[in-house]
């Protein structure tokens, strides 16, 4: 929970709606390559070892990265050479250390960020423990508590180990340092647990080799800013593209572009405001990237309209429920002036984590939720293709908040996506299944 009165603290922030946490400075529109004003821990998986080809469980056995895995580290070496860090982390395996050497010459080795310890299961692969050590295989991943092939590490163990050490480098980093921390994929599951536990199953994809996930600290805590990003290799992923192979739909879920409430940060909810010039920069960049769909439907409100007019090859379909959080009286005016005014309301939910109307008329977070997953839910998808939805920060946040184990009044592990990021879901048979979340690449060829 965030601590009491962090509504009062320079600079102002909103952390639910539109107008999340914009400054007048424009490296925040492009947090990737510039300083950002929050602490943050960049982490990227390490790129495809011949473990991974092989279909083996290679935790802490060392060995190469394939070819495809060696051929990848230009693109990812190339992408990260324009970003702005302070330091960068590896865990002392090869595949991790040959990963970071691609884009750094400075790099720490630390050995808390190793893979997870698989025990008697290490180098075997998964079918051969399915069929060996079934029973043990799915008590340890229920229980969390049994060791990894009977003399590893248990989920809780490198759990505690991994956010362990992702907070100590958190505590060692200035206010507004970043740190780059080349892992694997084991080692993420146990960071993201926090951030996107499932109820019953895992609701978001392994993070795929380079992928890029960043963890922000804001009011004194870490929030997802971004998953399994693997922009370097281009908007549809492998994930997206397997997905859509096996019949599954995959809905994009696309943030509109900047607003003038956004620099002013207003909580402009359901208020009309259209894109300024950045904004429609921004959508531009976004249609060039990602290309036109056929199936696109938004929010009725003009900022996501315009957005969306980039991306549809064939019109755009107002769905009024993708509407923003409805703010009430709140609608427009800015934290200061909110905080002025109803400092008991804005503790009582950011503080206290008591669910209310936004000012006072407006809706709550779980009506947002439940509003934005009703139509999400019935929207009819495209086939062969990712279905673009073009929404709001926070009815976004809601959406893929809802899918998760959180059950707090803001979404508040998650940070607000970036104006035209898209944030892609699978339809599965299980459920929706998170596939990313606010990946934004076009935005780092802005000037």
């Amino acid at each position: 929970m965030y601590r009491r009165g962090w509504w009062r603290r320079k600079p102002l922030a909103v952390v639910e709606n539109d107008s999340y946490y914009e400054t007048q400075r424009p490296s925040f529109m492009i947090p990737y390559r510039f300083r950002s004003p929050v602490k943050e821990i960049i982490f990227v998986r390490h790129a495809e070892s011949q473990a991974n080809i092989d279909g083996v469980w290679n935790g802490r056995t060392d060995g190469p990265l394939s070819s495809h895995g060696e051929e990848s580290l230009e693109a990812l070496g190339r992408r990260l050479s324009d970003w702005d860090y302070d330091v960068v982390v590896s865990s002392p395996l090869e595949r991790a250390l040959k990963t970071a050497e691609s884009f750094a010459s400075e790099i720490k080795i630390v050995e808390d960020f190793i893979e997870i310890d698989l025990g008697r299961w290490e180098g075997m692969k998964l079918e051969e423990i399915r069929a060996e050590h079934g029973n043990e295989l799915d008590e340890a991943v229920t229980t969390r508590t049994m060791p990894m092939g009977g003399t590893g590490e248990s989920l809780n163990e490198v759990g505690r180990r991994a956010l362990s050490a992702v907070d100590r480098l958190a505590e060692s980093l200035g206010e507004d340092q970043k740190a780059i921390v080349v892992t694997h994929g084991g080692f993420l599951q146990a960071v993201l647990h926090r951030h996107m536990a499932g109820r019953d199953h895992r609701v978001h994809a392994f993070t795929s080799n380079t992928a890029i996930t960043r963890i922000v600290w804001q009011f004194g805590g870490p929030r997802l800013a971004s998953f399994n990003d693997t922009g370097h290799f281009g908007p549809r992923t492998q994930l997206v593209e397997a997905s859509l192979a096996q019949g599954d739909s995959v809905m994009a879920l696309i943030r509109h572009g900047r607003t003038r409430a956004n620099v002013e940060m207003r909580w402009q909810g359901q208020g009309d405001w259209d894109l300024d010039d950045l904004g429609r920069r921004q959508a531009e960049a976004l249609g060039h990237w990602y290309g036109q769909s056929t199936t696109v439907y938004s929010s009725p409100l003009k900022r996501a309209c315009s957005t969306a007019g980039y991306v549809a090859a064939n019109g755009v379909v107002a769905v009024d429920d993708l509407k923003e959080l409805s703010m009430g009286n709140w609608e427009g005016l800015t934290t200061a002036e909110i905080s002025e005014r109803w400092p008991g309301e804005l503790e009582s939910i950011f503080g206290e984590g008591v669910d209310l109307k936004r000012g006072k008329t407006g809706e709550s977070w779980g009506e947002l939720s439940s509003r934005i997953a009703n139509a999400v839910t019935g929207l009819k998808p495209a086939t062969a293709e990712p279905t673009v939805v073009v929404a709001h920060g926070g009815a976004i946040r809601a959406y893929i908040s809802s899918l998760t184990m959180t059950n707090d009044t803001h979404g508040e592990s998650l940070f607000t996506p970036a104006n035209t990021s898209v944030s892609h879901i699978a339809i599965t048979d299980r459920g929706p299944e998170i596939l990313d979340y606010s990946v934004a690449t076009h935005l780092e060829a802005l000037p």
